[in-house]
């Protein structure tokens, strides 16, 4: 910018001449209107990313709120024997842990089962009922031990519809414990 002050002109700041005053109003005029253009162009990105950020985290902390609340109900069902049929327990621990983390529990879906397998058996599964009367995995019989597991769903819905992800996504957590 320097090369087309006059030569006597140093600092166009400190001068009132005709010329400073024409290069500080070259000056201003080209940069009207430049910060509002910014604006306009950075506002929908920042929104965009906001809303992204906002969305993650939202399916995050659903995704951990399902899997604390299906570990409520296995740690009802496992906690006694007694307990482990007690499907309705389960459920009712799963719902009242989701409902403390602020899901709503009319939309959950939680389902409970039992089952007993041997150690080391690559038998299938038969939930709600043993048909293994005994195990001897290391070297004496025994009882077979018993097992609880809580499936719990959630459907969740983004806050905006972005392209090429789903709306709703169903978020479903499991866990499974050994009986007391």
């Amino acid at each position: 910018m320097q090369r087309f002050l006059p030569s006597v002109i140093k600092n166009p700041r400190q001068s009132n001449s005709t010329a400073a005053r024409a290069v500080r109003r070259a000056r201003t005029r080209k940069s009207n209107g430049n910060a509002l253009l910014e604006a306009a162009l950075l506002i929908p990105l920042m929104l965009t990313m906001m809303f992204g950020t906002m969305d993650f985290g939202r399916v995050f902390y659903a995704g951990v709120a399902m899997a604390s609340a299906a570990r409520a109900g296995v740690q009802f069902g496992s906690l006694k024997v007694g307990n482990s049929g007690n499907f309705s327990g389960m459920i009712t621990a799963a719902q009242n842990d989701a409902a403390y983390q602020g899901i709503p529990t009319q939309s959950l879906t939680i389902t409970a089962k039992n089952f007993c397998q041997c150690v080391g058996s690559t038998a299938t599964i038969v939930y709600n009922s043993c048909t293994v009367t005994s195990c001897s995995a290391f070297g004496s019989a025994g009882r077979p031990p018993v097992y609880v597991e809580v499936s719990a769903s959630y459907p969740f819905n983004t806050l905006v519809n972005w392209p090429t992800i789903p709306s709703t996504l169903t978020i479903t957590r499991k866990a499974r414990m050994r009986v007391q």
